[in-house]
């Protein structure tokens, strides 16, 4: 199969399009699939820095996201002209996702309802410590409005849906494995949505801290992403629905170029005040895994679930056209296979298991069937057994974990640590650098809290005093230095509270259904689409995406050079075993 067959002609509907992943988005579906129809974005008009005054939709299409240097590299490949072709086909709606119908007009529903074939949700909060009641509007009812407004398409063949990794955030450790699956939770989702709908703004800091403690999570944003799959997989009825969840989202290591990236993330942000020696104690501990992943790679595993999961409602209509031409006779069931596995001319399809509030049912399939085994479909001939044994099943909801950890070739905080530091020490210091780069990574709170008021805070506080002094001994210029020096003691403090439960702690993320996205595909759309863990050189990502920080955040790489690709283990395997 080709996935470029699978979006010939297709009108795609996107939220979250103007963000770090949605852009990456936009960028590979213009590069490989050219004869995509339309492409609809979620948008909002907006004050621009830059242009120091308010964009409309069109106005911030054209002038900042078009514009962006993630969409370079199509530009210099294609041509003006071309390109500009190309981002025709680009159009966007406006909406927003913690409004009724998105927001959108009555026009661009019906709009909608008539052309969509595809739907990436991606738009979110991504502030850890977003206001509860905002954080559920846009993270828990946000894909529920997404949801309804998929029920409406008329030519809708599948909808993917990211999320999180960390929804699952209690169940740590190497040996308690996150398969790719809704676990039960011990609280009806909609019950706790609803209630805190309804408390007051006064109580919203108290009842927050309630909350997150009554239910354990360590923040508003897995919990509110937590009960937004819950409520998707309640509501979902027949929509061909896939969730996708990344773990910790890091910058590009191949597209749209190596280390791309632009905007400051939780890895991001950690990895730059480090880099530029603000944050010189860190609450981690060094051994544990950081699981980070590639923003290019995410992207690959939405386009492949998502045509995936086109597949899979082909081959279900396919069985219900093989079913009603024979009289109702079933054809997706064989006696003998194993409980709640479909098989389509003698081969059984993935399976994947559904959870309720007693535990796990009867696992489902994926239905994911070949060409040739979609034509094969028809001269299916049921047993009586067969018959007895079928039972009509909703549109399955398969999961997928865009993650690291699962693999063997995975990376801890104190690797990430030593990369930064060689790359840092091996050049000169960064001018816009705070102090010399160098990080104490420890677990105890006692010891961070003593490191960080005796050697960071009280030297701010005393030299707050000083530069108030008349001069030479102080002046206004000193004044605003330590002004700047104040705001970063503070962020490190802020990042080590904010990312420390992810930093301490570490979980495994098994991406079987993942790795079985490649099944039935042709090389050249396994390769346009790779995900791949042992592609990766930590050592060489981690500095990538130092750089990318200098280049595209900062925007002064101070003569820092590029780190190279390095062969990889997949690379070295390959070779050998030709």
């Amino acid at each position: 199969m080709d996935i470029r067959e699978g979006f010939s002609g297709r009108v795609i509907f996107i939220t979250g399009g103007t963000g770090f992943v949605g852009k990456v988005l936009l960028y590979k579906i213009l590069k490989e699939f050219d004869d995509v129809r339309t492409i609809y974005l979620l948008m909002r008009g907006k004050k621009s820095r830059q242009y120091n005054r308010y964009l409309k939709m069109q106005e911030r299409l054209d002038l900042e996201l078009l514009t962006s240097l993630c969409f370079e590299p199509i530009r210099k490949a294609v041509g003006d002209a071309k390109w500009k072709e190309m981002c025709s086909k680009i159009k966007p709606m406006g909406g927003d996702i913690t409004e009724d119908h998105l927001g959108l007009s009555e026009e661009d529903r019906t709009t909608i309802a008539n052309e969509v074939n595809f739907i990436f949700h991606i738009a979110a909060t991504v502030n850890f410590n977003e206001r509860l009641d905002l954080s559920v509007q846009m993270n828990t009812l946000g894909p529920l409005r997404m949801l309804a407004l998929a029920k409406t398409c008329k030519k809708l063949e599948a909808v993917v849906h990211v999320s999180t990794c960390y929804v699952n955030y209690q169940r740590q450790g190497t040996d308690n494995v996150n398969e790719e699956v809704i676990y039960p939770l011990p609280f009806d989702a909609e019950e706790i949505v609803k209630a805190i709908l309804s408390i007051h703004p006064s109580e919203l800091k108290t009842q927050t801290d309630q909350y997150l403690k009554r239910l354990s999570f360590p923040n508003t944003y897995t919990l509110t992403k937590n009960m937004g799959e819950k409520l998707l997989e309640k509501y979902r009825g027949d929509v061909p629905l896939a969730i996708v969840r990344p773990s910790i989202v890091g910058c590009s290591y191949y597209e749209p170029v190596p280390g791309w990236v632009d905007v400051l993330t939780a890895a991001g942000g950690l990895i730059l005040t480090v880099g530029f020696g603000v944050v010189k104690e860190l609450l981690c501990d060094a051994n544990k895994v950081c699981d980070i992943v590639p923003v290019d790679f995410v992207v690959n595993i939405m386009i492949k679930a998502l045509f995936q999961t086109q597949q899979s409602r082909r081959a279900r209509n396919l069985l219900r056209q093989a079913e009603a031409e024979e009289g109702g006779k079933p054809a997706a069931f064989r006696a003998g296979s194993p409980a709640g596995t479909a098989v389509i001319m003698g081969t059984p399809l993935p399976v994947v298991a559904q959870w309720g509030k007693a535990g796990p049912k009867t696992a489902m399939p994926a239905a994911v069937a070949t060409p040739t085994q979609q034509a094969a479909l028809s001269e299916i001939q049921p047993s009586e057994v067969e018959q007895e044994r079928s039972i009509p099943t909703p549109e399955p909801l398969v999961i997928y974990h865009a993650a690291m950890s699962g693999s063997q070739n995975r990376v801890t905080w104190g690797r990430v640590k030593d990369a930064i530091n060689n790359y840092i020490l091996s050049e000169r210091r960064h001018p816009k650098s705070m102090s010399r780069c160098g990080v104490l990574l420890t677990t105890s709170k006692k010891y961070y809290m003593l490191r960080y008021h005796l050697m960071r805070y009280a030297p701010y506080m005393a030299l707050r005093l000083l530069v108030k002094l008349p001069e030479p001994v102080g002046s206004p210029k000193k004044q605003k230095q330590i002004m700047r020096l104040g705001r970063a003691v503070h962020r490190a403090d802020m990042l080590n509270w904010e990312f420390y439960d992810f930093m301490t702690n570490e979980w495994t993320f098994s991406c079987m259904n993942t790795m079985k996205l490649d099944d039935g595909l042709n090389e050249r759309s396994k390769k346009l689409f790779a995900f791949d863990p042992y592609a990766i050189n930590w050592f060489v990502y981690v500095q990538l995406y130092m750089y990318g920080m200098f280049k595209y955040i900062v925007k002064d790489t101070a003569g820092f050079k590029c780190p190279a690709h390095q062969p990889s283990g997949s690379d070295v395997f390959l070779k050998a075993s030709l």
